[in-house]
Parts: C-alpha cells; sequence; structure tokens
C-alpha cells in the first residue's frame, strides 16, 4: 500500500506543477487580462504577409493592443479586413492611421499607430460599420516598392531613349566628331612653338604697353608745356603785330607798302601757331579722356543697327 499512496502524492505534485507552469505561461504571455480594449478596424490595401493573429498592435513603438481577427473582405478581396483589440486607455483619433511593420528580416509584422493630434475628434463607428475604421497607411515596404517600380520605369525610359538615339547615322555623327577632335588637338599640339612665340610676344607687348603708361604722364606734362609756349609765342607774335599796324600808321607810305606785304604774311603765320596750338590742345584733352589711343589708335563706334 505504500508505494502506491507515494505514486499518488506524486502524481498530484506534478499535476499542480504543470497547472501552475500553464497559468504563468499565460501570464507572461498575455499579461494583465483584466485590461479594457476596445475593437477596431483597419482595410489594407497591401499584402499582410508575416501578420499573424495575436500580433502586437503598437502606437509609437509601444505596444497598445493585438490582431483579432484578420479575412479579406467578401465584395472587395483587394483589401484585407484586420479587425484589432486596442487598450481603452488609448485614445483614437480621426486622424489616427495605421500601417503594417516588418520586422528586419525577419518577416514578422505588427500593425503600427501613428499620428492623432490633440484637436482632432475621437475615432467613433460610422453607419454601417459595426467598429471604429482606422485610415490606413503605406508600409515602408509598400513606399520601397512604389520608388523602385518609378526608377525601373525611368530605367527603361532611359535605356529605349538611347537606343532610339544611338542609330547607325547618329553613331557615323559621334564619329565624326570625335575625328575632328582627335585633328584638333593633334593640330594644337602641332603649333605648340608658335604658341609659345605669341604668348612670349604678347608678354613683351604687354610690358611696353606698361612702360609707355609709365611714361605716360611726363608726356601729358610736355604736351602741357608745348601747349603753353605755343600760347605764348602766338599772343608775342600778336602784340608784335598790332604794334607794326600802329608803326605802319604812324610811319607814312613806305611803312605802308612794307607792312602791307609783311604783315598778311605775319598774320597768315599767326593763324598757322593758333591752328598748331588748337591741334596740340585738341591732342592733349583727347588723350587725358582716353590713354590708349597711343597704342591702339581712336576707338571706333559700334556700327548701328543695319550697317
Amino acid at each position: 500500500m505504500e508505494p502506491r499512496v507515494h505514486y499518488v502524492i506524486v502524481g498530484i505534485f506534478v499535476l499542480l506543477l504543470g497547472g501552475t507552469t500553464v497559468g504563468l505561461s499565460l501570464w507572461l504571455a498575455f499579461g494583465n487580462v483584466s485590461h479594457e480594449y476596445r475593437t477596431y478596424r483597419v482595410y489594407m490595401n497591401e499584402s499582410v504577409s508575416g501578420l499573424f493573429i495575436d500580433a502586437p498592435v503598437k502606437y509609437r513603438g509601444v505596444q497598445v493592443g493585438r490582431v483579432k481577427d484578420m479575412a479579406l473582405m467578401p465584395d472587395n478581396p483587394e483589401l484585407v479586413q484586420i479587425t484589432m483589440d486596442i487598450n481603452a486607455t488609448v485614445s483614437i483619433k480621426e486622424d489616427t492611421t495605421a500601417k503594417l511593420d516588418v520586422q528586419g528580416v525577419t518577416g514578422i509584422a505588427s500593425i503600427d499607430l501613428s499620428g492623432g493630434s490633440l484637436d482632432s475628434p475621437l475615432l467613433k463607428a460610422k453607419p454601417g460599420e459595426p467598429y471604429p475604421v482606422i485610415q490606413p497607411g503605406q508600409s515602408l515596404f509598400t513606399r520601397v516598392d512604389a520608388t523602385v517600380s518609378e526608377l525601373i520605369g525611368n530605367l527603361n525610359m532611359v535605356t529605349h531613349d538611347l537606343h532610339a538615339l544611338l542609330t547607325p547615322r547618329t553613331r557615323s555623327r559621334f564619329e565624326n566628331i570625335l575625328a575632328n577632335v582627335d585633328a584638333l588637338t593633334t593640330s594644337v599640339a602641332e603649333q605648340r612653338a608658335a604658341v609659345g612665340e605669341s604668348i612670349k610676344s604678347f608678354a613683351t607687348f604687354s610690358s611696353n604697353a606698361a612702360d609707355a603708361s609709365a611714361q605716360f604722364p611726363q608726356l601729358m606734362t610736355r604736351l602741357d608745356t608745348a601747349v603753353s609756349t605755343l600760347q605764348t609765342m602766338a599772343d608775342d607774335i600778336s602784340l608784335a603785330t598790332r604794334e607794326v599796324r600802329e608803326q605802319v600808321h604812324a610811319g607814312g607810305d613806305s611803312l605802308q607798302t612794307l607792312g602791307g606785304r609783311t604783315l598778311p604774311e605775319m598774320e597768315a603765320l599767326l593763324a598757322e601757331m593758333r591752328q598748331l596750338t588748337s591741334s596740340f590742345q585738341r591732342l592733349s584733352d583727347r588723350l587725358e579722356e582716353d590713354p590708349r589711343a597711343v597704342l591702339y589708335g581712336p576707338q571706333l563706334d559700334a556700327p548701328g543697327p543695319g550697317e
């Protein structure tokens, strides 16, 4: 009898230990089941591969519920109807969105809630819906897939355009262009000595121009002095002419005869000296306005329209 009693006690102990282990596992898996939940729905228009029943529902990274049920819409198989139980203490607003979040390379998915501004009203069930419906958002994979599809489409267009552009005629033109460029570079390489001489000549010309510019103030000073001297000579000759006229009028016929021959010549000389003085003055003014005229000559006016 004793061995049987021991077997019963061991059996009872094993049953109690197993029940405790199961209860502890359930408590660790589902947490405190005394929380109150509200049921919501979301209609996804993309694949929910990796999502499973009891998958976590997170709001800004914090788990607030679980996936209760998944099914295709009876009247629209392109939509997946996902039913979720969310903690009643979490405020779900009308601008809250739900999207599929895939965890790394494992492929395990969850529902991620985002949005929900303070000014937005609470989400309520609409007529014809048993539960409030949360608006869906695009998952990362969906956005990446759309971007990659667009990129591939653009690459296909570029490839098609390049194929259409590179016709035999176009390739022949490109070959001619490359040949002309090669001939041009060869010609430039052959003319390196001439180019070097031209550069040296230009450097010499620039040096001479710099020297001329340095001597330009002295030249202007000399021109001003020459103009002043000619002006003084003209004034002296004019004064002498007036004195001769007075002597002619006072000296009689002989002086008038001398004045009749000499004075016109002196007056002509005076006019020429005045003209020469005016020319020097114009030259001085022109050099002050445009010193480059010493090296390059007068600057021509640009032709007008139609010329």
